[in-house]
């Protein structure tokens, strides 16, 4: 059953006429396109304006197939969105004097080397949250998505290793965020969730915003979804070893109502964080180029985008990750926020763009905004299709190519049974692979491939069948293998 709301009630008398249209407009629009099979099995879609909610639409399934309605307590992940929560944390613990944001690298960690040409003793912590320390990794970033938790500890030795320096300037990446959360811990003692939960989440009493999965009622957990044509391909909740600073919040439709109230009014009904912390929080440091000719975010601040459509300013952070995506803008001239998570990646990220404008443009009483949302709603079903088949396209090229022959070697149980192990990479870590109910199976932290037989002793590793094969070859005496670009030795 849906959870809907359209009210006008308690609404404040500026702008309070268009922010009502946008929301009748934006609920219609998604109701519309839910009807399309593989759109999202369920959705989150909430305007604040004022003290009033023009908008609550909360409607679909938590899990495809299974029993259990989402509602505005149900906690859905919201992804990169983990990093405006993190920056008024880091505002507020540079004005309580706990970690400055002009903290460099090397007074955190004195013995660190980086690749040069980045220096520990330039790099802060603001830079590192603004996305400016000059560093790009892709070993952190894959091991925190997909498959575990990097101790605080482990960070010199990563950084120094696993990381290249790149042009200076502003890259929007997950590598800021991560080594400001371990910097953190290493300076206190204490996690970034511990922090966030006692400097920020309480304060602002956030009961429903959780950086452990395992404090969610199990109950109230939203599963995230791919469509392959035709069924609907379910993925459980993150685990607490994958929930990290760049993307690790799981939040209700209310406390993303209260979030947003916050942040537009920079007021915490406790006082903390403060006033000064939002606003630092808010400040653009970084001037960003993230732009489709329309919708233009020309800076960034600790954890918002700071962007322009039809000459209205407005605050911004999408968040995307397996089968979700998510958004949340805030416009201040109108006192007024929307925020979006949609429990699928069919085609959303453009829509959800589409719906942020149409968002502003029509609290702005800006024209032409109904016609582009109706526009959007048509032409849905036709973009859907194309990420379909763009998906399949790129499975059978894969599988088509000449490295696996034609599939044709279909091993015993008896016969895969040597390639059973643990194996151990020095970048990756140990890697086991078992026999699953199907096959064989490679699990390598938190992460689950399966191996598909191809010719003796090579596999094509997938997490799904909406994912092209990887490379899995072992050596002749099983005694290693490599997966892409890594090499992983036996142990036992």
């Amino acid at each position: 059953m849906a959870t809907t709301s359209v009210a006008a009630a308690s609404e404040p008398d500026d702008g309070a006429s268009g922010v009502r249209a946008a929301a009748h407009e934006i609920r219609a629009a998604l109701a519309d396109i839910q009807k399309t099979p593989g759109s999202f099995p369920a959705v989150s879609a909430l305007i604040v304006h004022g003290d009033a909610t023009p908008l609550r639409f909360v409607q679909g399934v938590a899990r495809a197939g299974h029993p259990g309605t989402v509602d505005r307590g149900s906690r859905f992940y919201i992804a990169s969105q983990t990093k405006s929560f993190i920056a008024l944390l880091a505002a507020h613990l540079d004005e309580t004097g706990v970690l400055p944001l002009d903290t460099s690298l090397a007074e955190i960690w004195p013995r660190l080397v980086l690749p040069a040409p980045a220096d520990p003793a330039k790099i802060t912590m603001a830079d590192l949250l603004s996305h400016q320390e000059r560093l790009k990794t892709d070993t952190l970033n894959f091991l925190t998505a997909y498959v575990r938790a990097v101790p605080a500890s482990d960070y010199p030795a990563m950084l120094a290793r696993y990381t290249e320096a790149r042009e200076e300037g502003f890259r929007y990446a997950n590598i800021g965020d991560l080594i400001y959360g371990a910097a953190l811990e290493t300076r206190t003692g204490r996690d970034w969730k511990d922090w966030l939960r006692q400097e920020v989440l309480r304060p602002l009493r956030l009961e429903q915003v959780h950086s452990r999965s395992s404090q969610a009622p199990t109950h109230r957990m939203v599963w995230n979804h791919r469509w392959d044509g035709s069924a609907w391909i379910a993925y459980p909740p993150k685990p607490d070893e994958l929930m990290h600073a760049a993307g690790g919040l799981l939040a209700s439709t209310d406390d993303m109502a209260t979030w947003m109230r916050a942040n537009l009014r920079r007021h915490s009904p406790t006082g903390t964080p403060s006033a000064r912390g939002f606003e630092r929080a808010q400040r653009p440091i970084a001037q960003a180029k993230l732009s489709d000719g329309e919708f233009v975010c020309d800076g960034y601040s600790l954890g918002w985008y700071s962007c322009v459509y039809k000459d209205e300013r407005v605050l911004m952070h999408p968040g995307s990750y397996t089968g979700v995506v998510s958004a949340t803008v805030l416009l201040p001239a109108r006192d007024a926020g929307f925020s979006l998570v949609v429990n699928s990646d069919s085609a959303i990220e453009g829509l959800a763009l589409e719906l942020m404008k149409a968002f502003i443009g029509l609290s702005t009483d800006k024209g032409g905004e109904s016609e582009r949302l109706r526009k959007a709603v048509a032409d849905y079903p036709s973009r859907l299709a194309r990420v379909v088949s763009a998906r399949r396209e790129s499975v059978q090229k894969a599988r088509a190519d000449g490295i696996w022959g034609d599939w044709a070697w279909m091993p015993s149980q008896a016969e895969t049974r040597r390639y059973l192990g643990v194996f151990r990479s020095e970048r990756l870590g140990s890697l086991e692979v078992v026999q699953g109910a199907h096959g064989l199976e490679v699990r390598l932290g938190e992460m689950r491939l399966n191996l598909t037989p191809a010719s003796p002793g090579l596999f094509g590793a997938g997490k799904s069948p909406l994912d092209a094969p990887e490379v899995f070859r072992y050596a002749d005496d099983v005694d290693s293998l490599h997966w892409n670009d890594d090499r992983f030795v036996r142990v036992r």
